[in-house]
């Protein structure tokens, strides 16, 4: 029998044999053998094939399902945490044996900003609250970031089209995830209530879900408009927009609404060529307006009594200020408010990383709990990416976070202005308005603990980094005659 002839139909044959023995075991509930399966086939791709593996963790992500076990009271998003696991590993491995990051890589600005953010929360852990509970906060912080991040760069650093790949995997995924979520909106009438939470078990909530589509909006128009794109794929970026669109009006997420009108705000303001030290200023300009004028600005706030609302987008985006009656808006002043008293007691290591939800309960004011205030540490976070760290880390960790937000964000926008290739500028553009969108929706709500967001935004570190370095080459390179 001639092998190489006939070799692609065995494995045509063993590929279908496969799928069928995992179909059957599902069936008859034998979950050790999709089990194994699933070991062996990420086994194979972390040997061979190490960029599928990431294009498949992408792919996962959005269809992850967390899983949680009491008795080591331990939950993972599986398979994405999986991968994420596994390729951490393999990158520790490798780091050790034979893989050299370029040094240009390790000392840029914000792969140590990220050294630095991971360093001080190690600190942190140790003075915690609850140790146990911060070690395991910072160890999920390792995979993200190694998987999301460092993996991403090495995927990437000397193909840039990998990087639209492994973003188009998480887009497709996403896109069918918010197709699913609108014919089960639909087929219960679009009704005010079941809006918070129809995306589960995929998203938890409508905040996490319209954060991922804001995120995703800017990526998918500047793949659309990336020079020599194919009908075929302009096409299809073209179909995946309307379609975030539409899951991003019905997600019914005001902070996400916000942040999408923040990033058009700053897409208009690169566009008109003020400079990035004029936007600083301007954001350090409002920020003290606020702060000088909160007295007023919350006396206003109380006086709204509008609650929220899915049958009027005029009543929903009133509803952002009504911190009288509306209890997502109160409960989270109870939330910042505990924090706050959190950070005062304890400012300079705080309470321990992944603590804040576990130790509130005692700093809440009775003026701000309501309907949804609990004691008993299942109620969530802070509410924010910029409180709720300084709660468990102090004000060096808030510091930290900071500092990875004005780097990246610089970066993003000094890359998109210096560079004379189209693709890397419109791609570090898109990149710096989804990471905007997260930075304005962080205010209000935090999800960087989860894969869902995390894979994203730390890949969106990665190409920015990336892009940063080969438009310094390119800037630093000598002209020949």
């Amino acid at each position: 029998m001639d092998w190489k002839k006939y070799g692609k139909w065995w494995l045509i044959g063993g590929m279908i044999l496969f799928i069928l023995l995992n179909a059957w075991a599902i069936y008859r509930e034998f979950l050790f053998v999709p089990i194994l399966s699933l070991v062996a086939i990420v086994a194979y791709l972390l040997i061979f094939r190490v960029d599928l593996a990431m294009y498949l963790m992408a792919l996962s992500t959005p269809f992850s399902i967390v899983l949680e076990n009491e008795k080591v009271q331990l939950s993972l998003s599986f398979p994405a945490e999986i991968l994420m696991i596994a390729l951490t590993l393999l990158f520790l491995a490798r780091i050790c044996y034979d893989l050299r990051l370029k040094r240009e890589i390790v000392r840029h600005p914000l792969t140590i900003a990220i050294l630095a953010y991971l360093l001080w929360m190690f600190i942190c852990c140790i003075t915690s609250e609850i140790p146990l509970v911060s070690f395991k906060f910072w160890a999920s912080k390792i995979w993200f970031i190694c998987s999301s991040y460092f993996m991403v760069i090495h995927l990437i650093d000397k193909d840039i089209k990998k990087w639209v790949t492994y973003f188009n995997c998480y887009a497709v995924s996403l896109a069918c995830v918010v197709v699913i979520t609108t014919i089960r909106h639909a087929a219960a009438g679009f009704g005010d209530h079941i809006a918070h939470w129809i995306m589960s078990p995929f998203y938890n909530d409508h905040t996490a879900y319209g954060a991922i589509l804001a995120l995703f909006i800017p990526v998918v128009v500047g793949f659309f408009f990336l020079p020599q794109q194919r009908k075929g794929m302009k096409v299809l970026y073209a179909t995946m927009l309307l379609i975030f669109l539409g899951g991003f009006y019905l997600s019914f997420s005001r902070a996400a609404w916000l942040s999408m009108i923040g990033a058009i705000g700053v897409w208009c303001v690169v566009k008109l060529r003020i400079k990035f030290r004029w936007l600083a200023a301007g954001v350090v300009i409002i920020g003290g307006l606020l702060f000088t004028f909160a007295d007023d600005i919350l006396y206003s706030m109380s006086r709204n009594s509008q609650d929220s609302s899915t049958k009027s987008l005029a009543d929903h985006l009133q509803s952002i200020s009504n911190i009288s009656t509306d209890a997502s808006n109160v409960e989270r002043l109870n939330r910042w408010n505990s924090a706050f008293a959190m950070i005062e007691e304890r400012p300079l290591f705080g309470w321990g990383p992944g603590c804040y939800q576990f130790c509130y309960a005692p700093f809440q004011d009775y003026r701000y709990q309501t309907i949804i205030s609990t004691d008993f540490g299942d109620g969530g976070n802070a509410h924010s990416e910029y409180i709720g760290p300084t709660a468990e880390t102090g004000f060096v960790g808030l510091a930290t976070v900071l500092a990875m937000m004005v780097l990246v964000l610089y970066y993003g926008l000094n890359t998109y202005r210096h560079s004379s290739d189209p693709t890397v500028r419109r791609l570090s553009l898109a990149a710096t308005l989804a990471l905007i969108t997260y930075y304005i929706h962080g205010t209000m709500n935090n999800f960087l603990d989860t894969d869902k967001l995390s894979l994203p935004f730390w890949g969106l570190f990665a190409l920015i980094v990336v892009l940063n370095v080969r438009t310094r080459r390119e800037v630093d390179a000598p002209v020949t005659q």
